[in-house]
């Protein structure tokens, strides 16, 4: 009996230590809260990303008055792309959007509107001065036609876009594509 107490303790230990460190979407990028992160368009938009188990948790903190968002796998431009839009207003209310692109160029209407459904897990946001932080989680695999299945690991293509007012039809300022890395080695 008495050498499971040690092993008690250290699990115990353990979950605490997981605990401190999962992703929590609150509207605050805390240091270390998320494994891996890019900088685009001379810091104006920040991308941070972690995957624990089946979920997969972003955050954009960017230069943004407007609306900011990231897309998944584009085809070509922005064509058969799956996205999330978030919108932080003035007031502080924060609007998620699960969408779509269905053209080279657009529209990227909201699943929902699409035949699709919403599969957002969780979402926050804020504004502080003249930047805007947004985060949200969802499944890798959402079982949806109109989101991409994302890789635990291995590398993925983005897009990026942030605007200049918060309207989900407002054109953006500023647009971007990456690849970046999920998960596995760096």
């Amino acid at each position: 009996m008495k050498a499971q107490k040690p092993i008690i303790g250290i699990f115990l230990l353990f979950c605490s230590l997981l605990a401190v460190h999962a992703v929590t979407e609150d509207g605050i990028i805390s240091e270390g809260e998320y494994s891996r992160q890019a900088s685009f368009d001379k810091d104006n938009f920040k991308l941070y990303w972690q995957v624990e188990g089946d979920k997969v948790f972003f955050a954009i903190d960017a230069a943004a008055p407007g609306w900011v968002a990231v897309g998944f796998d584009p085809g070509t431009v922005m064509s058969s792309c799956d996205m999330v839009f978030g919108i932080v207003k003035e007031d502080g209310s924060v609007q998620a959007i699960d969408a779509w692109s269905s053209g080279i160029f657009g529209p990227h209407p909201a699943d929902v509107d699409q035949g699709g459904k919403n599969d957002i897990l969780a979402f926050a946001g804020a504004r502080r001065g003249n930047r805007v932080t947004f985060e949200f989680s969802r499944l890798l695999n959402t079982g949806d036609s109109h989101d991409k299945v994302l890789p635990a690991e291995g590398q993925l293509r983005i897009i990026w876009a942030y605007a200049t007012n918060v309207s989900f039809t407002a054109k953006h300022a500023r647009t971007g594509n990456a690849t970046i890395s999920l998960g596995g080695n760096k």
